[in-house]
């Protein structure tokens, strides 16, 4: 027996043991995208801070999909709700503190896509989140390869709102961790319960993959250059995700295009 034939049937045990993931898996990067409208302004977070309907959080925020996150929501007030996006099926809370104009007024955002991946590539199966699962990501300490803003269709990325030529428009953009630890569906950071993933793979304390959310937040063409400011006052920008999916709507997504390899809806953002 050769060395390599012995090489070929080592990497086919281990496949089988689940020890390597097999060669499709390496290479099949699925995708969905869910498009959602803008819904409301509230001084409101109910993932930092819940409480009776009326609780302030420290800023204002921009709310997008679900029409009825509120800082009293709940999992199931929030599944039961309307949502603005063009999946009715996607009733998740997505928001991001307002974005505040040099005369110091809140500048709407256009609306949000949410692509999600099958991301980092070197998994068989990526996990559905669970329901109820919440997660921040991005802001002041963030590199620009989790969350910055761009002119579409230019590569350049900025910790600020750039002034973009009259051919595209502005966006802030938010990478999610796709790392789960497999417990907890928050932590009271609501960040160290999922981790970024390290060269291709999910470190051990983080080893359940599950989908990579790059959320783009589309702005008027008008806007950008000097004296727009986010409500907590920083110009790099965070998100929060609450999955109050339908969810059996999400796992079909997931079996059907995340791991079966599927691009699933045209990318335009």
């Amino acid at each position: 027996m050769t060395i390599k034939l012995r090489l070929l049937l080592l990497a086919g045990a281990l496949t089988a043991l689940g020890v390597l993931p097999s060669a499709s898996a390496e290479t099949s990067r699925g995708r969905f995208i869910v498009r959602c409208g803008p819904s409301h302004y509230a001084q409101v977070d109910p993932i930092v801070n819940p409480g009776p309907k009326g609780t302030l959080s420290a800023h204002l925020h921009q709310f997008f999909g679900n029409r009825s996150t509120d800082s009293d929501s709940t999992y199931g007030s929030m599944i039961a709700a309307q949502t603005t996006c063009e999946t009715s099926q996607d009733t998740v809370g997505y928001w991001s503190p307002a974005l505040i104009g040099p005369q110091g007024s809140p500048v709407s955002g256009d609306g949000t896509s949410a692509y999600y991946f099958n991301d980092p590539t070197s998994y068989s199966m990526t996990q559905p989140f669970p329901p109820d699962f919440r997660m921040i990501a991005g802001g002041p300490g963030s590199s620009l390869a989790i969350s910055f803003w761009s002119c579409k269709g230019q590569g350049t990325k900025y910790n600020y709102p750039p002034k973009c030529d009259p051919s595209t428009f502005p966006r802030a953009v938010v990478f999610f961790p796709s790392c789960w630890d497999g417990v907890r569906s928050d932590s009271a950071d609501h960040r160290s319960h999922v981790a970024y993933a390290r060269s291709g793979r999910c470190p051990s304390s983080h080893p359940v993959k599950v989908p990579t959310i790059k959320l783009y937040i589309r702005y008027p063409q008008s806007i950008g250059g000097p004296g727009y400011v986010f409500a907590d006052g920083m110009t790099i920008p965070h998100a929060d995700f609450w999955n109050t999916w339908q969810q059996p709507a999400l796992e079909q997504l997931v079996r059907e295009c995340l791991n079966a390899g599927r691009m699933c809806g045209r990318a335009t953002d």
